[in-house]
């Protein structure tokens, strides 16, 4: 399962994003990408997806959540 984490260096919340999702990584399978929208990658899928809020999780290719939820309901989100 391929995750991307959308955030940005101006996002408040989005390094809490960042360690929730780091801390579901260590729990369950799957490639996480954190990705600046500052930077050309982020930049490509934000448009893509027509992303408008970080942080933003896209998972497998599809939108799944935006803003930070807690760690159980981020490991719920990837058992779905």
């Amino acid at each position: 399962m391929k995750v991307q984490l959308l955030v940005s260096k101006w996002c408040p919340s989005c390094p809490q994003a960042e360690i929730i999702w780091k801390e579901a990584a260590e729990k369950r399978p799957m490639d996480l990408e954190i990705l600046d929208v500052a930077d050309k990658a982020g930049r490509e899928v934000v448009s893509r997806l027509r992303i408008k809020t970080v942080p933003a999780v896209v998972i497998d290719g599809a939108l799944k959540a935006v803003g930070v939820q807690p760690l159980s309901q981020v490991l719920q989100l990837l058992d779905t």
